[in-house]
């Protein structure tokens, strides 16, 4: 701790406890209101400060930084008591895991709140060793601003047979993506809005032959995308498949996506525009970067994170820079040759969580801790700084006042991933751009509704064969549409497939998804008794 910050924590440690003696009364339980979070009212815990100690792994990792000290004030004034943050920033990616596990294998050295991604396997030792705290009974007295935000599927996936010991960290949006199009060169054109596959694949045709940037050049491509399968999403998805998961049949049995028949036609259509030069051939490479090409602008369209529309993100306003006059338009799925249509979805389930450990001293004031970082005030707080000083809105567009390296130094998003909002606590998001967000989630239902997002990490099946069965997909798929194999490799891959492991992998999804089932249905009797009173 600096002296600077020493100081100032005084100053507010004095202020919390002159309000504790102007109100004695506090409130002793319930979730709080959104803005205030909860105050634990008082008693021989609130009147000495609280000491948390939390690990970081987003962010610049700026220690000492402006946004600790920010929080640290929000906090007690929030809780009616000084509150003192010790950030344990952790190393890179590859090496984060072991010094988590180092951190947890002694009570001495473990944080208060544990952030962690990706390791089922301790996490559920930690659990059976007791060195985490079963947040339930916290949460129904202080964690209204974590219970409101979160869906009731999304606490499934942290649910322990009526306990939590986890909560996430960090939610995608339910329908975070779209597909793109070039509307000036739609314009340029005068072509009509797609709404059809057959529509989308005769204006990518277009877009990539009839010159719809004016500059005299064939020099534009149809499609483009990241070296990633969702990235086909307007192809697969309007053929009512995904290659990358695993899809209820309509007898109510589980098959893997990519060996549905539906996926042929598919990639016989992606092989066709490849071999037309409609498909920009660096999406067959692992290296590119359809970020980059969305700024570029020599592109026609692309599935892509609905957040490049806002006229803020740094590659909108490079697109912008290089092409003023150019518009990228948000569509609906397109309707494939069965009807069927349909956005990429989100697991909501999480991908990183934070939990509460056995060192800490009192899990009560560490909830309320963690609830008020869930609040839309301090979430916006920790991540964008203060209204007039580091940002403004200008008629709902969020304009920073700050450049890149000052909000580094200030320590913005240092506590991203701790309970990280995505609704209307991230100001970035224009109006234009939430209300598409919202429309994302319906229209991705439909594949939603298809898809089986697995609660267990107990897959040995998955464990032992995914890996070569993923390799035989890519090699097979990519060799097809580049044109390297024969669209009759897709049958020989569905062959090998259940040949190779395939076969048990279904056969353990297939139970798996059974056993889910019920599992759901008992935590949703659970969750009205438990968790809903309490929002």
């Amino acid at each position: 701790m600096t002296n600077r910050k020493t100081k100032l924590l005084a100053l507010t440690a004095i202020a919390a406890m002159l309000a504790a003696c102007s109100n004695s009364g506090g409130n002793g339980g319930g979730g709080g209101s959104e803005s205030s979070g909860t105050n634990d009212g008082g008693g021989a815990a609130a009147s000495k400060p609280l000491h948390v100690s939390i690990t970081l792994m987003g962010g610049p990792k700026t220690p000492d930084a402006w946004v600790e000290t920010a929080l640290e004030e929000d906090l007690s004034a929030s809780l009616n008591r000084k509150v003192d943050l010790e950030n344990l920033f952790l190393p890179g990616w590859s090496d984060y895991k072991t010094k988590l596990n180092l951190m947890m294998g002694d009570r001495k050295s473990m944080p208060d709140i544990l952030w962690h991604s990706d390791m089922e396997k301790e996490y559920n030792s930690w659990i059976q060793a007791g060195v985490l705290v079963d947040l339930v009974p916290h949460l129904q007295k202080h964690g209204r601003n974590i219970l409101d935000y979160y869906t009731e599927d999304t606490l499934f996936y942290s649910w322990d047979d009526g306990k939590m010991f986890r909560l996430p960290g960090d939610v995608a949006e339910l329908g975070s993506m779209t597909t793109m199009l070039r509307q000036d060169w739609l314009d340029n054109l005068g072509l009509q809005t797609p709404t059809t596959l057959d529509q989308f694949v005769e204006v990518l045709r277009a877009f990539t032959n009839d010159d719809p940037d004016r500059n005299g050049k064939k020099d534009t491509f149809g499609f483009v995308g990241d070296h990633d399968w969702r990235a086909f999403a307007p192809f697969f998805y309007s053929h009512g498949v995904d290659v990358d998961q695993f899809l209820v049949q309509e007898d109510g049995t589980v098959k893997y996506g990519a060996t549905m028949p539906q996926v042929k036609q598919a990639l016989k259509l992606l092989q066709d525009l490849y071999a037309e030069g409609v498909i920009d051939p660096r999406m067959v490479t692992p290296n590119v970067s359809a970020g980059d090409l969305f700024a570029e602008g020599k592109v026609g369209s692309l599935y892509y994170w609905v957040s490049f529309l806002n006229a803020g993100h740094p590659k909108q306003m490079s697109f912008k820079e290089i092409n003023p006059a150019g518009q990228y338009a948000a569509l609906e799925p397109m309707l494939g040759p069965d009807g069927f249509s349909a956005d990429v979805p989100s697991d909501g389930k999480g991908w990183s969580f934070v939990s509460v450990t056995g060192a800490a001293e009192e899990p009560d004031a560490v909830v309320q801790v963690l609830n008020r970082i869930a609040s839309k005030e301090t979430n916006t707080l920790i991540k964008f700084g203060k209204e007039g000083e580091h940002y403004k809105l200008d008629n709902g567009t969020f304009v920073n006042l700050i450049n890149e390296d000052e909000g580094k130094q200030l320590g913005l998003d240092n506590y991203t991933w701790i309970i990280t909002r995505k609704d209307e606590a991230n100001i970035k998001n224009t109006p234009e751009v939430i209300q598409l967000f919202e429309r994302r989630i319906e229209t991705s239902q439909p594949m939603r509704d298809k898809i089986v997002f697995f609660k267990s990490s107990n897959r040995k099946e998955w464990s032992e064969y995914s890996a070569d069965l993923i390799k035989l997909r890519d090699e097979t798929f990519y060799g097809i549409i580049a044109g390297n194999l024969d669209i009759g490799a897709f049958d020989s891959f569905v062959e090998r497939f259940y040949k190779q492991g395939g076969k048990q992998v279904e056969e353990e999804a297939n139970l798996l998804y059974a056993s889910q089932r019920e599992e759901r249905e008992k935590f949703g009797a659970w969750y009205r008794d438990n968790i809903a009173p309490y929002k």
